[in-house]
């Protein structure tokens, strides 16, 4: 260790005796009287003396970087304890690992007691192993960085069809983290106590395996926010050509079309629909970080894949396995057959009654001309504007051929199920390749 310049004419006052420390070597010393000078060359290997180590030590520990991975430093005991407001015990959540520096060089100046200190330190960990106190896992990533990974109390979370609680919440455990500074031969160990929050167990899935989940788990997934009606009652989350519906979004509604989504809810299904219900968490994500996620992709369907479809409810399989809110580009003409209140009669276009649920039944055929039907939900939930431009559309075209762009749908039965008139039908063919 090389110090490129000592000079002490008056050493601060040292620091009294941490906080929960040890130390390996003996008692401090008194800090030297006024007329005391020591000059070193500035190239000269020079010991330090205890009270320099005194004042390295102690500055070191209210300054070494431990820090969660987001970035928020967590203080050692002695920082908190002798900051000018006193600062609380850190409470730390599931996913805060501890990223831990191993070594360092201070850089240690007062001017006005002409006191300079640079020494080379190491610094090791270690965490009390007793109970009711929480321990921890130390490891490296995978471009070398060391982190401490707390062992938080965890619990499997569980709701009832209404979205209420049914676990038990385990109580919060105290944790102490152990960081041992090392210089020359001398150390000292100070504290780190922190409180570790309980923490739903939430297993991730992807949009596809989610499905195969019992009905009622609570699971994280990730996608891209691909559609939504317009009172935010449901939406829905994309993985490439695989989607999930979201099911009542409204304290979501900051979402944005196009962005990437953890989306933490109970998975059910609702008369064919696979979604996400009782919503939980909504994170966005850097794409970067979940590079097996693709934007949504829409799925060209031919009348012969539709119509097999149609036979089986909604058991889907074949080229619609996972696709019920996926955008699909139907290659095949629809035509107009009738408008259907919410009860399911029959009733001119003209009198039905924007505001509430309708469905319109429209015709396709197959390759050996089998004539089908399905329905396109027109969903309250759209709003009425929408509503009523896709009845005047079907008024205006109801002898044309109409092609269909938007989401797959289920109630009951495969149907389909837009979330807005824009875009959603034409009277040309799609351009597919």
């Amino acid at each position: 260790m090389k110090k490129t310049f000592v000079k002490i004419g008056l050493l601060l006052a040292v620091f009294g005796l941490l906080v929960g420390c040890d130390n390996s070597s003996s008692e401090v010393v008194p800090p030297s009287s006024a007329s005391e000078e020591v000059v070193s060359s500035s190239e000269e290997e020079v010991k330090l003396t205890e009270q320099e180590y005194q004042i390295a030590v102690n500055y070191i520990a209210r300054s070494v970087p431990l820090v969660l991975e987001r970035g928020v430093k967590v203080p050692t005991n002695v920082e908190r304890a002798e900051a000018e407001n006193p600062l609380p015990t850190p409470e730390l959540k599931y996913g805060d690992n501890l990223l831990l520096i191993t070594a360092g060089e201070l850089k240690y100046e007062d001017e006005i007691n002409g006191v300079y200190l640079y020494p080379e330190y190491t610094v090791t960990y270690s965490f009390l192993e007793q109970e009711p106190y929480a321990g921890f896992t130390f490891e490296y990533d995978d471009i070398g960085r060391y982190f401490a990974v707390p062992e938080y109390p965890r619990y499997e979370a569980e709701y009832d069809g209404g979205g209420n609680p049914i676990h038990t919440v385990p109580p919060a455990k105290a944790a102490r983290l152990y960081v041992t500074i090392h210089i020359e031969e001398r150390f000292t160990t100070f504290n780190m106590d922190m409180i570790l929050e309980p923490q739903a167990i939430i297993h991730d899935y992807n949009l596809a395996d989610v499905r195969s989940v019992p009905t009622g788990s609570v699971v994280r997934v990730y996608g891209y926010f691909n559609g939504y009606f317009s009172d935010w009652n449901n939406g829905v989350l994309c993985d490439g050509d695989v989607a999930l519906g979201l099911f009542k979004l409204q304290e979501f509604n900051h979402m944005e079309l196009g962005k990437m989504y953890a989306v933490v809810g109970q998975f059910t299904v609702y008369n064919g629909l696979p979604q996400l219900q009782w919503i939980k968490t909504v994170s966005e994500v850097e794409p970067a970080d979940h590079p097996t996620v693709k934007e949504p992709k829409a799925v060209v369907v031919s009348a012969d894949d539709f119509a097999d479809q149609l036979d089986i409810g909604n058991e889907l399989s074949g080229p619609l396995m996972h696709k019920v809110g996926t955008t699909v580009v139907l290659n095949f003409p629809l035509r107009y057959k009738a408008m259907l209140d919410r009860d399911g009669n029959a009733v001119e276009p003209g009198a039905l009654e924007l505001g509430k649920h309708a469905d319109v039944v429209l015709t396709g055929k197959d390759s050996d001309n089998f004539e089908f039907e399905v329905k396109l939900s027109l969903n309250y939930h759209m709003g009425t504007d929408n509503q009523a431009a896709f009845r005047d559309f079907f008024v205006t075209n109801a002898d044309a051929d109409i092609y269909f762009t938007g989401p797959l749908g289920a109630y009951n039965a495969i149907n389909l199920a837009p979330f807005a008139f824009e875009g959603t039908l034409s009277l040309t063919p799609p351009v597919v390749s």
